[in-house]
């Protein structure tokens, strides 16, 4: 007996559709792309100078997300809310992103979507970047304990011969190949499951080259193994997703999770796409991403799975100024946040509004669109619903199933609010048409009408006191409530009140 009303319109959909009713849950692709704007698909920005034709094509064959946005403005926070469907400010960290030798942020006992879909019959896997941080071992017997470590400090103290915890198979993933964090974090090897597949015992050194070109390249010194080449990355990534897509069971569903390293810095795309773009490495990089994605779609095609698979691409937040500096924006004329404001780090819409694109041919219709509010966070709670799972009181506590959104029922989507967080962990709060920049200073402070002014050129903060009073009001209980979703209180990891919280009373 089915468990969930969506459970049954799937079934009447693939049924309707052809797909054979034994297996009527889909399979899951989702890919994330790393530092990436709104602007830099084709097809969801008609001034775009680059091209991007096979994730044009998922935006034909599927539905794109106009108001679709990451749960904050930088890495490490929007990967921890995508795999638990928490906002990252509730666990320890508030702030900022981790290194490559942070300890794991995400507890034990934390559910995650890898871990719902394998306990409820998928089979997981993850290819790409982690950047969630590892317990590694080091060579006295104990793991790495700090959060916000040195690298420097760090890196000598590794036994790189153990395995580490804190990964993604203690989160419910079957296997991972990848790298431990951003390509501009060491240890620079390739990762398999648990371990290190190949030592690095090679320093790479810190090129410190402060010009706008010479910053697109970066990468901190640190080791890497022998004959590790960034510019190969994402070619090897890929041709490990189109492996696994060929050698999949069909006979049972699977969830795959594809976290790219680009268009982060280092912006290093390979030789075969310099030049291609007309718009500088970056554009080059971006028409490699999108080289990838055709990749992916035609490894399902070919293996028959393609009708029956919810494809997903989007980014953990806006694109990088220092991946494509504002001189190269104006230079080749293209813009990364497209009409948004702001970019990677801000609270600014640029910041956090992302790419969102799904395809699932069986169930959404071709060529479909929602300008509804929604995000990454989504993931959690759209899996559980999609298995007939109720989400336990302490899981998903900021995630809401996208289903409706999927079936084209958006009055059944329960979001009706989003909290927004930057690099130095500031907060920015959502509630309908209505944006709140809280600041202690009234000449930072903003408010925004989305809905007359997506691109934040007109403050309102002054003009009406009473919106901002019932919007602080809102965000002071999305925090102290430990979620945003329905349910019992839940608790915020580390302490009750930060620095960050500047319209609360400190407690």
């Amino acid at each position: 007996m089915m468990k969930s009303i969506w459970k049954l319109m799937l079934l009447s959909a693939l049924t309707a559709t052809g797909v054979f009713a034994k297996q009527p849950l889909p399979n899951i692709v989702y890919i994330l792309a790393d530092d990436m704007g709104v602007g830099d698909v084709a097809a969801l920005n008609p001034g775009a100078k680059v091209k991007t034709p096979n994730i044009d094509g998922l935006v034909a064959g599927g539905m794109q997300f106009s108001d679709a946005h990451s749960a904050s403005a930088v890495c490490t926070p929007t990967r921890y809310s995508l795999m638990t469907g928490r906002y990252s400010w509730r666990s320890e960290k508030k702030e900022r992103v981790l290194h490559g030798y942070s300890r794991s942020l995400i507890k034990p006992d934390r559910d995650t979507v890898a871990s719902l879909l394998k306990r409820n019959g998928y089979a997981t896997a993850m290819i790409g970047k982690w950047h969630l941080g590892l317990n590694w071992m080091l060579k006295d017997g104990t793991r790495v304990s700090e959060l916000d470590s040195n690298s420097s400090d760090i890196e000598p103290l590794v036994d790189f011969t153990k395995p580490f915890t804190g990964g993604p198979c203690d989160f419910g993933f079957d296997s991972w190949y990848g790298i431990n964090a951003s390509l501009d974090f060491p240890p620079y090897t390739w990762l398999v499951n648990d371990r290190a597949s190949v030592l690095p015992t090679e320093q790479n050194p810190f090129k410190h080259d402060k010009t706008p070109a010479g910053k697109q390249r970066m990468m901190r010194g640190g080791l890497m193994a022998p004959g590790f080449d960034p510019s190969l990355l994402l070619k090897q990534l890929t041709e490990r997703a189109v492996d696994y897509i060929g050698n999949v069971d069909s006979a049972k569903p699977f969830y795959f999770y594809m976290a790219l390293n680009a268009p982060h810095t280092p912006v290093m795309p390979r030789e075969e796409f310099l030049g291609k773009s007309g718009c500088g490495i970056y554009g080059d990089f971006i028409q490699e991403i999108d080289w990838t994605v055709g990749q992916v779609v035609a490894a399902l095609k070919k293996k028959g799975l393609l009708k029956n698979t919810l494809v997903i691409f989007t980014a953990d937040n806006g694109a990088s100024r220092i991946s494509f500096p504002v001189e190269f924006e104006e230079q080749y004329g293209h813009h990364s946040s497209a009409i948004y404001k702001g970019r990677k780090g801000s609270l600014n819409e640029g910041g956090h509004r992302v790419p969102f694109v799904a395809q699932w041919p069986a169930v959404i219709p071709a060529g479909s669109r929602s300008d509804v509010m929604c995000g990454l966070t989504d993931l959690y709670a759209t899996c559980a619903d999609l298995v007939g799972e109720k989400v336990a009181p302490n899981a998903g506590e900021d995630s809401y199933s996208m289903l409706p959104l999927f079936f084209q029922t958006p009055g059944k989507y329960k979001r009706t609010n989003a909290v927004h967080h930057d690099f130095g962990g500031r907060f920015a709060f959502r509630d309908g048409k209505w944006k709140l920049i809280p600041n202690k200073s009234p000449k930072k402070a903003a408010l925004y009408d989305l809905e007359a002014d997506v691109s934040e050129t007109t403050n309102l903060h002054g003009k009406y006191p009473e919106v901002v009073e019932q919007l602080e009001k809102s965000l002071t209980e999305v925090v102290s409530n430990g979620r945003s979703t329905p349910g019992p209180k839940q608790q915020n990891d580390a302490p009750e009140w930060w620095p960050q919280l500047i319209w609360m009373d400190e407690k």
